[in-house]
């Protein structure tokens, strides 16, 4: 690594460019300011005023009996302090602002494209939720596995759809039409704790997308299209297909989507 290359790192940890100039030159040998000024090209005012900075940050120290003279504090001491105080003031923000976003509540449509990025919000939401979960899909339901039996295990109630039959076995209810034949996956649909719904599809290019609201209404009625799907496949279990004549209503819709022919 090239000196600019270390300027640059130390500019990175919340050096000033001259700090970082001064303290690599330091690293070489005690000085004073005037020979730091003298070898980096910069007026001693400016240096004698970052040196005294740095000073005070713990960057350098003061040489006992000459106090014109400094060295730099070794890296493994600074570096590990740095490390420190970044990982605490990283802690500390992550639970304060997620308290902040949590006390100003608002209702909010968002969307997040890609089926990757899709599945870890999914994920998460899986992980987070502390009463009920409902999930309607037709991707493998073994991508969910891991979260999923976290939840369980946390005492989440899990309730799961699939027009297709499950690839792994979980621990929460699973009701499907256990279709074998092989599909691609264009649907996603997940509902927790009545406070947050996810509702992604893919399009005719295989591209995904997702829309998540914690809008009320919305949420709502993404829970109640999935307790609808299972009320109609217990009715055809119960009563065969024969159900599903009598509910048509011969609408356009009916006609053309897969879903309810």
């Amino acid at each position: 690594m090239d000196k600019e290359q270390i300027i640059s790192t130390l500019i990175n940890l919340n050096f000033s460019r001259l700090e970082a100039e001064i303290y690599i030159t330091l690293l070489g040998g005690e000085m004073s300011g005037y020979q730091i000024s003298k070898k980096i090209e910069i007026a001693r005012p400016s240096v004698y005023a970052a040196l005294e900075h740095m000073f005070e940050k713990g960057i350098v120290q003061k040489i006992q009996g000459n106090s014109s003279e400094y060295k730099a504090q070794p890296p493994q001491i600074i570096f590990k302090k740095l490390s420190k105080e970044f990982s605490e003031n990283a802690i500390f923000a992550e639970q304060t602002l997620t308290q902040y976003s949590e006390n100003h509540f608002e209702n909010r449509l968002s969307a997040i494209k890609g089926i990757k990025t899709i599945i870890e919000y999914a994920k998460d939401m899986i992980i987070k939720a502390q009463k009920e979960i409902f999930i309607n899909t037709d991707l493998e339901l073994s991508i969910f596995k891991a979260e999923i039996e976290k939840a369980s295990e946390n005492g989440t109630e899990i309730t799961v759809f699939s027009f297709y039959e499950p690839d792994t076995e979980l621990p929460c209810k699973i009701f499907t039409h256990n279709r074998h034949n092989k599909h691609i996956s264009s649907r996603l649909m997940l509902s927790c704790d009545e406070s947050e719904t996810l509702i992604a599809n893919s399009d005719n290019s295989g591209e995904w997308l997702a829309s998540i609201t914690n809008n009320p209404l919305l949420v709502e009625i993404i829970t109640e299209h999935i307790h609808n799907d299972i009320y109609l496949l217990k009715l055809r279990n119960e009563y065969s297909d024969e159900i599903y004549d009598n509910l048509r209503i011969g609408s356009y819709f009916e006609s053309h989507n897969k879903i309810v022919k």
